[in-house]
């Protein structure tokens, strides 16, 4: 099962929890805001943010006399997340939407697949989750 299958499947599953007004069947959370939303009534999902040992879902309890509480639920990965940015020769050539290629020397090629590749790595990897910004075309 990939990474977006296995998020859908226990976002889902908390939700159908929360909806019975039931607690997250695993992961962590706030007792305290779970009751408090609770009493909201019932949750809408919110975003899910990816650590790279970790999957967080947010649960937003809308309230319109006062201020939505949002439940966050953390739950273990089964295996290291890591996030695969855009390579730099694919970022050079979308235009308009379409993604293409670029020609590059063979030496150049290898030394960007490495670099890519070194991406992935634990510490070289973690700059990568949380808020980022739009790469753009220069």
């Amino acid at each position: 099962m990939n990474l977006n299958s296995y998020a859908a499947e226990k976002r889902l599953a908390f939700l159908e929890d929360l909806k019975k007004g039931l607690p997250p069947r695993e992961g962590e959370f706030s007792e305290a805001v779970f009751r408090e939303g609770k009493v909201k009534g019932q949750p809408q999902m919110g975003t899910t943010r990816y650590e790279p040992s970790a999957i967080v879902f947010e649960f937003i309890y809308p309230d319109s006399q006062t201020t939505a509480t949002v439940l966050s639920v953390r739950v273990a990965a089964p295996e290291r997340i890591v996030f695969l940015p855009v390579p730099e020769w694919v970022v050079e050539t979308i235009w308009q939407g379409e993604i293409d290629g670029s020609f590059h020397f063979e030496s150049e090629a290898l030394a960007l697949v490495a670099g890519f590749q070194a991406e992935l790595g634990a510490g070289a990897n973690e700059k990568w989750f949380g808020k980022r910004d739009a790469k753009r075309r220069e």
